[in-house]
């Protein structure tokens, strides 16, 4: 099965460099599906956490159909192309709101 935009899936990050996300935790699929179905073997996420910091960049996700077990939020700073072997099982999917919100602040974070 592969990755689509919107899934949320447990992604194995690895060992940490500085204040980057490490070990397995949720994240959210935000390449497009031709990237994530295509050759290039990559997707890009934004990992996922539960602890509310208060940051414009962090969305809330809070839907049945998420996965996860508590409310969480995108951290949208945070993203990252990673191999699509270090995805270990999908969880569920975002709402199309939440997607939307996703979006809108990485345009801002990317100045796109």
């Amino acid at each position: 099965m592969s990755a689509r935009r919107g899934d949320i899936w447990l992604v194995d990050f690895g060992e940490p460099v500085g204040r980057e996300q490490a070990g397995l935790r949720p994240a959210v699929v935000v390449s497009a599906d031709g990237l994530n179905e295509g050759p290039a073997g990559v997707v890009m996420v934004v990992p996922v956490t539960s602890a509310w910091r208060r940051l414009p960049s962090h969305i809330e996700i809070d839907n049945p159909d998420s996965g996860l077990d508590q409310v969480s939020y995108a951290k949208c700073e945070d993203l990252k192309s990673v191999s699509d072997r270090r995805l270990m099982h999908r969880l569920g999917v975002v709402e199309t709101g939440v997607m939307a919100e996703i979006e809108r602040v990485l345009r801002y974070l990317l100045d796109l």
